[in-house]
């Protein structure tokens, strides 16, 4: 079942002009902790996406092929295992799974008002919110830094990622009493265990651009202006590390990323979500202009590096084979079109 796809696919299908969003941190605390709207895509946008996605043939299909796929796993039940298996097991293919349902369920609830996918999202991460507290390093912790959720701490962040974003989508139509267990057991305890790692979360490295994103996207939708003060300048905020350091760090002028290839794909993905949610909740910062737009000029490379539709092999990790470009984004990678979630993420 391959949920995740879904925004990538919807946003390609419907460019949508980039409505403003009022910037959270400039709000008083008692207003920012008592909004509970969406964030990393406002609900003009959704309202917008869900009035006319059907007028667009691939946004519909999408659509629908993601309500098929999604009420498949809602009929099987819920499953919140406990972390036991290395990658390519069963609890580590199960905990990928609920993130993808998770965003897809928020997504869903946001274009048809089906509060069928709020019940199904408020229940999984309500186990969550049990499980995560008494969870310690992964059993089958790799030698670099185990997750929590998962063996390695890249997951738990790409995890993060995709959870907070179908938080977003339903978190005004949650109790006050659901919020505060989900985010005071789940979401702010997994930011901090990120942020806590150094030698994950400061460093300038893709690793480290999955942990920030996946921090600073939850502080924007937890309104916490301290998590995102660390996306912004590293767990110690001396200026470092954090998200703007990696985006003058990791591309050259023209928009290569200095890991290669095949991260040209993967590490674009946390870039662009994250870009785009600073730019809906930050736009004084600019986002898409600095470095003379490298971010952007990042999406072309990876355009250009495509031939006859496909991924060249070397960005895909194999001297083999190519790949469909199911899972790039480049319409939604400008501010002026909807924002695309990462099917780049796998």
């Amino acid at each position: 079942m391959r949920l995740q796809p879904l925004f990538v696919s919807l946003a390609l299908a419907m460019p949508l002009t980039l409505l403003p969003a009022v910037p959270l941190l400039a709000a008083p605390a008692a207003a920012r902790q008592a909004d509970t709207a969406p964030v990393l895509v406002t609900a003009a946008q959704w309202q917008q996406m869900a009035s006319e996605g059907s007028r667009y043939p691939w946004f519909a299909k999408e659509q629908a092929r993601a309500e098929k796929s999604l009420k498949k796993m809602m009929k099987a039940g819920i499953d919140v295992p406990v972390p036991k298996d290395k990658g390519g097991g069963r609890t580590h293919e199960q905990h990928k799974r609920n993130y993808q349902a998770l965003l897809a369920a928020g997504t869903l609830y946001r274009l048809t008002g089906d509060k069928a996918y709020v019940d199904y999202s408020r229940d999984m991460l309500l186990q969550y919110a049990r499980l995560y507290p008494t969870l310690g390093p992964h059993p089958e912790g790799r030698g670099q830094i185990p997750g929590r959720v998962f063996w390695q701490v890249l997951n738990d962040s790409v995890w993060l990622v995709n959870a907070i974003q179908g938080y977003d989508a339903i978190r005004d139509a949650l109790s006050a009493q659901d919020r505060q267990t989900i985010e005071s057991q789940l979401f702010r305890p997994m930011a901090e265990f990120l942020i806590s790692e150094p030698k994950n979360y400061d460093q300038i490295h893709n690793h480290a651009t999955w942990a920030v994103a996946a921090t600073g996207m939850t502080g924007y939708v937890l309104r916490d202006p301290e998590l995102v003060e660390k996306w912004l300048r590293g767990s110690q905020k001396d200026d470092k590390f954090g998200f703007l350091r990696q985006i003058d760090l990791l591309f050259s002028p023209d928009g290569y990323y200095e890991e290669g290839p095949y991260y040209q794909r993967y590490a674009l993905g946390p870039f662009l979500l994250f870009a785009n949610a600073i730019e809906r909740n930050e736009p004084q910062r600019k986002i898409f202009q600095r470095r003379d737009g490298v971010l952007l000029k990042a999406v072309d490379v990876l355009v250009q590096s495509s031939y006859g539709g496909l991924f060249s092999p070397s960005t895909m990790r194999s001297a083999t084979r190519a790949s469909t470009p199911r899972s790039w984004w480049p319409a939604s990678a400008s501010p002026t079109h909807a924002p695309a979630m990462t099917a780049c993420c796998r």
